[in-house]
């Protein structure tokens, strides 16, 4: 269950630095007669994404969870880059709430390198790797019903419950906006269908959960592409009651959970340059987590 909550939570940002060209449109205010359907909007942004190339992004993850009376950790990610389908070449941070770490990521094709402390750590397994592992999963099929245009379209529905507007310009251009949050029935319902069968506590902490959900998705009215992502999840453990579920709860049980990702500068050809030198990755987690063994 772990897994399949965190690609509806990622499977978005997964996607959509696969980038995209834009261009600007003219804001027309009578289009907003015409939107279209919560499904073909995302659907639609997908397709625009793999047809075009790359993008420049900006994406932050926060969440804090109480963790008893004193409170647990805060945790904050913090990227931003420019990632197309072969490439990936970022600037980071991870802050624990005790402390922040800094660094970068460079991904190939095959290969994955990480750059802290000016030192680099990598290994040879890169983004193509990445894909092939998500698409043998289940046979494929997650992959296939979240991950592709036809599948996003039949399945959206499932995943988000809520309505697209006309939205504020970006840049000059014309944006629809989709609100909306977490279908926890429908989540539920996907889970089955992968083999996953929810259990009984598990489900009744996702669907006290809902509520305080939040899911947007800002697209370009002409160019389909997407401009901006949000997924948030606000619920205290008293909303959530005293069930200790796994999966999802690790997730939810905090104060807040806040997930933001926002796309500029399409079209722009990505490449890496690996560094000459570097220790294996294993090295580099063995530094950073050894004291939680």
């Amino acid at each position: 269950m772990r897994r399949f909550i965190s690609a509806i939570a990622f499977a978005a940002m997964l996607v959509v630095v696969l980038g995209a060209a834009g261009c600007g449109q003219r804001f027309d205010r009578d289009a907003a007669a015409s939107a279209p359907a919560p499904a073909d909007l995302a659907a639609d942004a997908l397709s625009a994404l793999e047809d075009a190339g790359s993008a420049h992004f900006v994406a932050d993850v926060r969440s804090k969870s109480p963790g008893g009376a004193l409170g647990g950790p805060a945790l904050a990610l913090h990227f931003e880059g420019d990632a197309s389908r072969n490439a990936l070449d970022a600037e980071g941070s991870i802050s624990f709430g005790f402390g922040t770490l800094s660094g970068r990521i460079l991904v190939g094709d095959h290969d994955l390198f990480i750059q802290f402390m000016d030192e680099w750590y990598g290994e040879h397994h890169g983004l193509v790797d990445a894909v092939a592992e998500a698409r043998k999963e289940q046979d494929g099929k997650l992959w296939n019903e979240l991950a592709t245009p036809d599948g996003l379209r039949r399945n959206f529905g499932l995943l988000f419950a809520g309505e697209v507007s006309e939205g504020a310009p970006i840049d000059g251009v014309a944006t629809w906006r989709f609100e909306g949050r977490i279908n926890p029935e429908g989540i539920i319902t996907l889970a089955e269908r992968f083999g996953e069968p929810t259990p009984p506590d598990e489900a009744e902490m996702i669907r006290k959960a809902a509520p305080g959900s939040k899911f947007v998705l800002v697209v370009g009215q002409e160019d389909h592409l997407p401009r901006r992502l949000e997924l948030s999840v606000h619920a205290s453990s008293e909303d959530l009651g005293k069930t200790q579920a796994s999966g999802y709860a690790d997730i939810v049980s905090g104060e807040d959970f806040t997930s933001t990702l926002v796309l500029s500068d399409f079209g722009k050809r990505v490449e890496i340059d690996p560094p000459a030198d570097f220790k294996p990755l294993d090295e580099l987690f063995s530094q950073l987590f050894s004291g939680f063994e």
